[in-house]
């Protein structure tokens, strides 16, 4: 069939043709009436970054997977479902009114859109609306859930912890206060110093000093005695004035000077026993602290260590803790509604233009098969 025959077709035909046009038009009309109307609510959520850890979402990608399930929620949509008693006002199945719902999300954003489409404008927003408020308080319960439990568990590490440090505070007091090391320390130290004091006239140096008031201590003792350490007489001085009295002694001319010489020597000789003795107490004195004091000092120590070892464990997991509560606070962030849904005024499907371009369509079709038909048939019979 060419275009010439085709046109002589439609000319002779145009009032049949014209009336298919027409019922086209009047089907796309009346589908636009019969079809059932649907209606379109859009709500648009966001996730927040927490307010304790501001980190940017360019570079990193954010596990929006976990979000999205709080918005497209079986369990939220079955909720709803029931509230609002679809099935017994709209006879409309579970399954059928899923489909109302098209969740999808904005590339490399925290953007989440909600599309409800359901029969009703008025039912269409409150689908949309309740959905929004139980999926944000999904949200927060699964925040809070989180972040109490992360927080019990820090807690209770903290609080083992300090108690592990209390009971090595307890421990190392008690012994303290039964054994006290270091004022036996400081009296070890003012003996050994009196000893030498007594020997040679001058301080003793022994690095370490076994406790830092050591020298303080001493130095008051020897000025309220109103000697200095040359002018006090010290073993070391009594046996060196003695030799300078038996010098003295041999090279004397005089009777009077050999028996100033011979009592000199007797009162040292005196002075150097008395040194001798007293040196004998404060050696014996100083062995029976000693073998006190140093078994109590090493334990004393080792119990100072361990308190110490509690102490900075203590530390450690208190800040360790600290940084775990930032974190969890961080990990599940809160959603918000940015968009909030709007009763949609018209229905979005079906539009009349639309209806009435397919009537249209439809018409043209069946015109144009039924042109094609006659002319077919008249060439079969020219045939």
């Amino acid at each position: 069939m060419d275009i010439l025959e085709f046109l002589s077709v439609l000319k002779e035909k145009r009032k049949p043709v014209s009336v298919m046009l027409v019922l086209g038009i009047v089907v796309g009309i009346l589908a636009y009436f019969v079809l059932t109307p649907v209606f379109e609510t859009r709500t648009t959520f966001m996730v927040l970054e927490s307010k304790l850890i501001r980190r940017s979402l360019e570079g990193k990608k954010l596990d929006i997977d976990t979000y999205l399930d709080f918005v497209d929620n079986e369990s939220l949509y079955h909720d709803i479902y029931t509230r609002l008693d679809i099935q017994k006002k709209y006879d409309m199945n579970f399954e059928e009114f899923k489909r109302s719902f098209e969740v999808t999300t904005v590339e490399d954003t925290a953007i989440i859109k909600l599309l409800v489409t359901f029969q009703a404008p008025e039912i269409s927003f409150k689908i949309a609306k309740m959905l929004g408020e139980e999926t944000l308080t999904l949200n927060r319960q699964v925040i809070d859930k989180e972040v109490h439990s992360g927080y019990r568990f820090s807690e209770a590490q903290v609080q083992a912890a300090s108690a592990q440090m209390e009971i090595a505070r307890k421990v190392l007091d008690e012994f303290l206060t039964k054994h006290p090391v270091p004022q036996m320390a400081m009296k070890l130290d003012i003996l050994k110093n009196r000893i030498s004091i007594e020997e040679n006239g001058e301080l003793a140096v022994f690095p370490p000093f076994e406790s830092a008031t050591v020298a303080n201590s001493l130095n008051p003792q020897i000025n309220q005695s109103g000697m200095s350490p040359k002018a006090f007489y010290s073993l070391a001085r009594v046996k060196a004035e003695r030799l300078e009295a038996e010098a003295l002694l041999t090279t004397a001319k005089s009777d009077n000077r050999k028996i100033e010489a011979k009592q000199r020597i007797r009162e040292l000789n005196a002075l150097l026993k008395q040194k001798n003795e007293a040196l004998s107490r404060l050696r014996d004195r100083l062995n029976q602290l000693e073998t006190v004091y140093y078994p109590l000092k090493s334990r004393y120590e080792a119990l100072r260590s361990e308190f110490t070892a509690a102490q900075k464990g203590y530390e450690k997991i208190y800040q360790t803790v600290l940084e775990s509560k930032i974190e969890i606070v961080g990990k599940t962030k809160e959603m918000t509604i940015i968009d909030q849904p709007v009763k949609p005024q018209t229905q979005a499907f079906p539009k009349l233009a639309i209806t009435l371009i397919a009537g249209l369509f439809l018409g043209l079709l069946t015109a144009f098969a039924f042109i094609a038909t006659v002319a077919f048939s008249r060439k079969l019979q020219d045939d």
